[in-house]
């Protein structure tokens, strides 16, 4: 009963401990973003799935050290995430291990940014696959895109 009590404490403390759906998933990630040190990519193993880690990574390794393609948090859509509020608007099961989620996130007196979320899930819960907006239809399609560009010129 305390080792169960001393493993849900520890779980607990990740703002993004295995959620039993997609939406709790969401709005425990966006919780975290309350602290302002937060960042998903100090544990991207515990938000994003496995194909866009290595995408992201690969971005990284092109780029020599300078700004790769990811230049901004994917989830908020910024750079900067204070006064950042997150509605998760819907979430919506595809299947046993697949979702799609649509959130608004608002920054200030900003009307607001619509972001769509594609989610598998994975052994250790559920993860963001891909992340689509208005200016960009899916984020995991240009990383890769950009990194075969980049390959190509090197």
């Amino acid at each position: 009963m305390i080792l169960a009590f001393a493993i849900g404490a520890i779980l607990g403390a990740s703002p993004v401990a295995a959620a039993t759906t997609p939406k709790a998933f969401l709005e425990r990630l966006y919780a975290g973003y309350r602290n302002p040190d937060f960042s998903p990519f100090a544990h991207p193993e515990r938000i994003f799935a496995p194909r866009l880690i290595s995408a992201m990574n690969e971005d990284a390794q092109l780029a020599h050290g300078e700004v790769g393609y990811v230049d901004a948090d994917p989830v908020c859509q910024c750079q900067e995430s204070a006064g950042m509020r997150a509605k998760v608007v819907s979430a919506k099961l595809q299947g046993t291990n697949k979702a799609t989620a649509n959130v608004l996130l608002r920054f200030g007196e900003h009307m607001g940014e619509k972001v769509k979320f594609s989610l598998v899930r994975t052994k250790a819960g559920w993860r963001i696959a891909d992340v689509s907006s208005s200016d960009e239809p899916s984020f995991l399609r240009a990383i890769e895109n950009s990194n075969r560009s980049a390959r190509a010129n090197h």
